[in-house]
């Protein structure tokens, strides 16, 4: 996902501001606080206009474009990171973070009906969410009933029971 972020990013051209000199940047870093309610509307004001300059000037503005260049960049970085996993054994956090990816961008693809990969990758995902779903919904249900009392709760024969065993182990143990 940051890596589509990234990609974003440079292809408008967003997030590049300029670098200041220090004794020009601090006051920005520390308004007095008079003036914090200023200093938020001029910075992000300023973003906002040189992402749309930068944006302008690529010759960027049609956003319907934009949008299907980076579902198309998304697409090829899928088959892209697909083919480098399939190949080559890369071990470590390289190979980690590369079947991270592949598995979010499994997500974010177009269905693929002839690609094994893409559909065991798809059902997993699918199946970890449901699964994340019912071990919370599990959990907090035994919380709760914790918390109420009815887990712990015995019934008096197992309250005897239980008190009949303590004592034999006592009477065990002082016979030792």
């Amino acid at each position: 996902m940051a890596a589509l972020r990234v990609a974003a990013r440079r292809l408008v051209g967003g997030g590049l501001t300029p670098a200041l000199p220090v004794d020009k940047a601090q006051p920005r870093l520390f308004p007095r606080l008079s003036q914090v309610g200023r200093a938020r509307s001029t910075t992000s004001s300023a973003a906002a206009a040189a992402d749309t300059n930068l944006a302008a000037a690529k010759g960027c503005e049609d956003p319907e474009k934009l949008l299907t260049e980076i579902h198309n960049m998304r697409e090829e970085l899928y088959d892209k990171v697909s083919h480098v996993e399939r190949t080559y054994d890369i071990p470590g956090r390289a190979g980690k973070n590369i079947s991270r990816l592949r598995d979010e961008l499994a997500t974010q693809v177009d269905p693929r009906p002839g690609d094994t990969t893409w559909r065991e990758l798809r059902v997993l995902t699918v199946f970890g969410r449901y699964c994340g779903y019912a071990a919370g919904m599990f959990t907090s249900y035994v919380l709760a009933r914790m918390a109420t009392g009815w887990i712990v709760e015995l019934e008096p024969d197992e309250k005897q029971w239980i008190k009949k065993k303590r004592e034999e182990a006592r009477k065990r143990s002082e016979a030792k």
